[in-house]
């Protein structure tokens, strides 16, 4: 079984081969700033690119493909964007604009949940029943397994986690809200606030964001850190008194920090006394083990 996974962030669009659950194939998009201008045209125009393309990379037709599975940021319902804050998206109907070019099944799920089925089926939390999938990037996605079974509301796919409120009147939000939890804790919150500290530009690579995360000599960094954790320590163990999980995996970008000291300072805050109230049970944090292209396998899983 061969499918096409589509990955579309808040800053670019990866498209993946998948065969059984196996990222095969991947090529990305970043886009700038004038792309997202008019953001459905080049979404639409950057994702038939990158299937023709990536197609023609790994010598197959479009008739080897069974499904094209559409991971993307917001919520969804009834196969349409419902509302993608971080994209500046209302109601778009993607898969009816791919399917006049491209006549084959396609299905839309919100990212952060199909990262989390990739890491139920596949990777971090496949042997674990109740479990919580958290992706740390440009905003705070979330998925909640109960039982072995994803959770999911008859309304909207639900599980906000990065809009729950962990500061009363604080930092405005995407959604409109003030102090919700990925205002603070998403990476991009961190990258926004060590910019700030050092006063550099934003626009450093994760690459060079890590070394600065290993940088605990500096007394300015360093504050921005534990300020950080301090956050989203908060926010985990909200997510730990509210599901009882016996494992939360930690995805998006905050997946390759697992090496970098700031993972093992947040395993520290979490162990400090009075953090959960079932704190003598507290869930195992692992890192998602298919970093980034969580979503593109996740998006190709036909869940019955």
């Amino acid at each position: 079984m061969i499918r096409i996974g589509v990955d579309i962030g808040g800053s670019h669009v990866g498209v993946g081969i998948v065969k059984n659950g196996v990222l095969i194939d991947f090529t990305e998009r970043d886009l700038t700033k004038q792309d997202k201008i008019n953001i459905k045209k080049t979404l639409v125009d950057t994702i038939i690119e990158l299937i023709n393309y990536i197609l023609d990379d790994s010598r197959l037709n479009i008739s080897d493909i069974d499904l094209i599975g559409i991971a993307a940021p917001g919520t969804i319902k009834n196969n349409i964007i419902v509302k993608s804050p971080n994209l500046g998206i209302i109601n778009f109907d993607i898969i009816s604009e791919l399917q006049k070019t491209i006549n084959l099944p396609m299905q839309i799920r919100n990212d952060s949940k199909c990262a989390a089925i990739a890491e139920k089926y596949y990777g971090s939390l496949k042997n674990a029943d109740d479990c919580v999938f958290l992706c740390l990037g440009t905003g705070i996605g979330a998925a909640v397994f109960m039982g072995g079974k994803l959770l999911e509301p008859k309304r909207y796919a639900g599980f906000e986690i990065g809009h729950i409120v962990i500061e009363k009147d604080g930092k405005p939000c995407n959604c409109g809200k003030n102090g919700c939890f990925e205002t603070y804790a998403s990476i991009r919150a961190l990258k926004r606030n060590i910019a700030e500290a050092l006063e550099i530009e934003n626009d450093f690579s994760g690459k060079y964001l890590s070394e600065i995360l290993s940088d605990f000599n500096n007394e300015k960094i360093s504050k921005v850190i534990d300020e950080y954790l301090d956050y989203l320590k908060i926010g985990l163990c909200n997510v730990i008194d509210v599901f009882e999980p016996e494992v939360i995996s930690l995805g998006g970008s905050f997946a390759y920090y697992e090496n970098n000291p700031i993972f093992k300072k947040l395993l520290d805050r979490l162990k400090e006394p009075n953090s959960t109230y079932n704190q003598e049970s507290s869930p195992e944090i692992r890192v998602a083990e298919f970093k980034n292209g969580a979503g593109i396998i996740g998006a190709t899983v036909t869940i019955k």
